[in-house]
Formats: C-alpha cells, structure tokens, sequence
C-alpha cells in the first residue's frame, strides 16, 4: 500500500500539473496553495481508506478468506477514489476562487494604501 507521504507527493505533483490556477498567482502562493490542498486530500482520503478496511474486515464472515476480504476491500476503495475525485475538483475549484478573490483583495488594498486622499499618490501635490 501507498503512504502518506508518497500520496501526497503525487497528489501535489497531479495538482502543480492540472489544476487551473491563475497564472499571476505568486509563485509562494502557488506552491502554498497546492502542498495545503495535497495535504488535506492526502489526510482525506488515507482515514478513507483506513475506514474502509476496519468496516469490511469488522463485517466480514469469519469464514472468508484473506483474498475475499482483500478483494472486497480493494473494490470498494476504488470506488470511493472514484467518487473522491469528483468532490475534490469541485472543492479545489471553489479553493481557487476563493484564494483568487483574497489575492484580488490583498493587491488593491495594497494598492490603496500607497494612494493618498483623492487616490493621488502619498506624498504628491496636485497640480
């Protein structure tokens, strides 16, 4: 079985490649976004995981075998890695926005504070 730390290199990397983050996102901010995003779904989706081999074996017959229950176990974790995808690009898309929106936000306050009254620069007289 895959770990965690390994899981979550590879869900980084798939994310560094395929996600739709604006291109004048900071580099930082990138490389932020994306090593948090990774590390939730990698926290996700392992206690999923987890959860999925204590709930088969817990209500499994004592009478099956050790490749049944592997085989139930397996069928069923591709089916939620299936099912997780889905809810993880709906919720990575919503992550995007919202980080753009406070990107957006950051950068005109920024601007702002550099603008006198008048949104003359600090500093300037008019003329």
């Amino acid at each position: 079985m895959i770990g965690y730390d390994e899981l979550e290199a590879s869900i980084a990397a798939v994310y560094d490649t395929q996600l739709s983050i604006p291109p004048w996102w900071p580099t930082e901010e990138r490389h932020t976004f994306i090593d948090e995003m990774a590390g939730q779904a990698t926290g996700l989706v392992m206690t999923e995981l987890d959860d999925i081999v204590d709930r088969i074996i817990d209500q499994a017959d004592p009478t099956q075998s050790a490749d049944a229950i592997a085989a139930a176990i397996t069928a069923e974790q591709h089916v939620l890695l299936s099912e997780a995808r889905t809810t993880v690009l709906y919720d990575l898309t919503e992550a995007i926005a919202d980080t753009s929106a406070t990107l957006t936000a950051e950068a005109v306050f920024a601007h702002s504070r550099h603008r006198g009254p008048l949104g003359r620069l600090s500093g300037t007289r008019p003329h």
